[in-house]
């Protein structure tokens, strides 16, 4: 863009933040693509550069919303992508032990089952969601990702019923066993796409696929 259309499209931003007041960047980018008549990254773009530059202020200042670029970024510093890391290993250690520690008819038994419900119905699923959209903020709202974590929580605890049925039985430790390792591999996993995304290293990757591609469909059409 040229910067009297740079202008008019912070402008058009500026507007919709002071005037509607969006929930969300993704809401924000529909609405500024909506008015300006600009393309969807061009204005993400644009939306990431006030931010960066101090001119508009999204969410708390405390959660970050850029990728990190590094693994001591990623699980050392204090983000929205961190606390939501150590979070979910928090919960699932505690998880472990409350199911491992708390006997049935214990007097402490209801917090095991607060926590085996809370735990069951949400975290897997969240874990999981994080890869299916590990750039949370302009793809899916936290009410979106929320429901969409319940309803992949209710698959994996079917799917999982069904394999331990047949490889092993069905009982507490094994779902807890399955459930807590799923969520530990699907954190570490968003964290990793995370962070070859906050570095552009799937960018990259993606550019020398689209150009062997395209060397490829070349030398096709030469040989015909």
């Amino acid at each position: 863009m040229c910067a009297n259309e740079s202008s008019k499209v912070k402008k058009i931003i500026i507007k919709i933040l002071t005037e509607e007041k969006p929930k969300t960047v993704r809401k924000l980018s529909e609405r500024a693509v909506e008015l300006s008549k600009k393309d969807k990254n061009l204005i993400y773009n644009s939306i990431r550069e006030m931010e960066q530059e101090g001119e508009i202020r999204l969410g708390s200042e405390k959660i970050e919303r850029k990728l990190p670029k590094t693994i001591s970024q990623y699980f050392l510093q204090i983000h929205y992508y961190s606390i939501e890391f150590w979070t979910l290993i928090v919960l699932t250690t505690i998880f472990f032990l409350t199911v491992l520690l708390i006997p049935q008819g214990s007097p402490f038994y209801f917090l095991r089952v607060i926590m085996g419900v809370t735990y069951g119905f949400v975290i897997p699923g969240w874990a999981i969601s994080s890869i299916i959209f590990p750039k949370l903020y302009e793809t899916i709202d936290q009410i979106e990702r929320t429901l969409l974590a319940i309803g992949i929580n209710v698959g994996t605890m079917i799917f999982g019923g069904l394999i331990l049925d047949q490889i092993w039985a069905i009982d507490n430790l094994p779902f807890v066993i399955v459930l807590g390792s799923l969520t530990i591999v699907s954190a570490i996993g968003s964290g990793i796409i995370r962070i070859l995304i906050g570095s552009d290293k799937i960018t990259l990757l993606q550019l020398r696929i689209k150009d062997r591609i395209f060397k490829k469909d070349e030398r096709d059409e030469k040989e015909n």
